[in-house]
């Protein structure tokens, strides 16, 4: 009977020795994937911002175009510049999977995904355009990480708030 007990109490001791090396990688692992998604979104909000400013910003040239655009940005005097807007959108948006929207995001230096929009309609021309902003729309996009950036500035005469979505495509 002696030699049972031994056994039983060996046997007690590796799986409480197994059972704490459990809750301690647990643990370990749980508080680094917390601080992983902090990170994670504190460089994408810091992104977003630099994108907003971007956009808001008065772009290099002054008077680019889709062929020299150095910097892209859509004001002048703080007010939306209709000819800029419609700039961006044509490089961004010829086809969103284009080459130009790329190269938008290369010039907006960014690795995320991005699409923007404002609270009244963009119009070309007289027509509101179809995908209903500029970018990548995200709704039909998969994601794993997405924020949203509001900025004031004025387009057409009228006050109006830039929304603008950030993801992470998960690639």
């Amino acid at each position: 009977m002696e030699k049972k007990a031994q056994a039983w109490g060996f046997d007690l001791m590796i799986a409480l020795v197994i059972f704490i090396g459990g809750l301690v990688f647990f643990y370990t692992y749980s508080l680094n994937y917390q601080q992983e998604s902090q990170e994670k979104l504190d460089e994408m909000l810091f992104e977003g911002d630099f994108i907003a400013e971007s956009i808001l910003s008065e772009g290099f040239p002054d008077d680019w175009n889709e062929n020299n655009v150095v910097k892209v940005g859509i004001t002048n005097n703080n007010k939306v510049n209709e000819t800029k807007l419609e700039n961006l959108y044509n490089l961004a948006n010829a086809n969103a999977n284009s080459l130009g929207y790329a190269k938008t995001k290369s010039l907006l230096n960014t690795r995320y995904e991005f699409f923007f929009n404002f609270t009244d309609e963009i119009i070309f021309g007289g027509v509101p355009i179809l995908e209903g902003g500029i970018g990548k729309n995200y709704a039909a996009q998969s994601y794993d990480n997405l924020i949203k950036i509001n900025r004031f500035t004025i387009y057409r005469d009228e006050p109006v708030t830039l929304s603008l979505y950030v993801w992470d495509d998960g690639l």
